[in-house]
């Protein structure tokens, strides 16, 4: 996507894609040009702060999935210890860990006959609503967030024309979702090949201190990402529950490229409903995974139900990194022999 311009930024505001925020106090002339970058509100309310400072005046504030441009990036002290990064946005900062990078990458292209086992789809906006059938009228199902990931198996026109793609949701089978077609990035073959197969020494080490993966072949590291593990949660009437990633040594024991994931119960603060969660690495036959998250930006501090989070492009990495390969149309590859090590400490 090209660098947004004013005539197109005041288009997007005007639409209600970027929020329409009130009282600047920044001098549009001293912004560096609008880079090829947005950021999505992850939290209902999100503080703006005037400089990139916990104790500096707070000027506005953001909504729930907002969009706005990231002018700048700085690390100074954040509002945790864990993360002292701060995006500048045109009215002040905001917080990084609850602003998602995103980009908006629409779509020119639509497969209007995707193949009979369909093929993985990306979105590549910051959102887009699916719906129980084609068209904007039609009830939505879910909310579908930047970088999730989708079996596409399906597309049609709407009353307008416009193409959308059918969604085979992988937990609620019976259940139709359609999107819009220039909101999903249909993934090649080669985005998810193999890497390095021909290395056999292969090891992923989790260090929950650290809240780091790393990866090494032969005893050397070739990739390390700051991570969000398991935690605990206090909930009403249950008290503290244990939710830390299981240490231990454990193997790859199946991969999913999407995984609609679904925990507790509808009315428990700690409920969750995420559909298309990217490029999962199970570790546990219970469920534990390195997989991407879009729900946060949050990396560097535990606050997971067990798994290990890490930003979508490197839990792509890990998964087609690791042993055994996962073919391309496969929705679930189960490991019954030797697999990656994964040890958790």
């Amino acid at each position: 996507m090209p660098p947004l311009d004013r005539r197109a930024f005041l288009k997007m505001a005007a639409a209600g894609v970027i929020a329409p925020w009130a009282g600047a106090r920044l001098d549009e002339r001293d912004l560096p040009p609008l880079p090829d970058r947005l950021g999505r509100v992850t939290q209902d309310r999100l503080a703006i702060y005037e400089e990139p400072d916990p104790g500096s005046d707070v000027v506005g504030s953001l909504r729930r999935d907002m969009v706005v441009p990231i002018f700048e990036e700085t690390a100074t002290i954040g509002l945790a210890r864990h993360n002292a990064r701060w995006f500048r946005i045109r009215a002040g900062w905001v917080y990084s860990s609850f602003v998602q990078p995103v980009r908006d990458d629409r779509q020119r292209r639509v497969v209007q006959s995707p193949p009979r086992e369909g093929f993985w789809g990306q979105v590549s906006v910051p959102f887009t609503d699916a719906r129980e059938r084609p068209g904007r009228h039609a009830s939505v199902s879910y909310r579908l967030y930047y970088s999730s990931v989708h079996r596409i198996v399906g597309a049609a026109r709407d009353e307008r024309g416009k193409w959308w793609y059918r969604i085979q949701d992988d937990r609620f089978r019976d259940f139709t979702h359609w999107a819009r077609a220039e909101h999903i990035r249909p993934i090649p073959l080669g985005e998810m090949s193999p890497l390095s197969p021909d290395v056999e020494d292969k090891l992923i080490e989790v260090d929950v201190g650290q809240q780091r993966v790393t990866a090494y072949e032969n005893g050397a590291e070739v990739r390390a990402v700051t991570c969000a593990t398991g935690t605990y949660f206090t909930i009403e009437g249950l008290g503290t529950l244990d939710f830390t990633t299981p240490v231990g040594r454990h193997r790859v024991v199946r991969k999913r490229p999407s995984r609609h994931m679904v925990g507790s119960d509808p009315g428990r603060a700690d409920y969750f409903d995420l559909p298309g969660v990217p490029f999962c690495t199970y570790f546990t036959p219970e469920g534990a995974a390195i997989h991407g998250a879009y729900w946060h930006n949050d990396f560097g501090r535990p606050r997971s139900h067990g798994c290990v989070n890490v930003p979508p492009s490197d839990a792509l990495w890990f998964f087609r990194w690791s042993s055994p390969p996962a073919p391309y149309e496969a929705p679930l590859v189960l490991v019954d022999a030797d697999s990656t090590p994964i040890v958790v400490e």
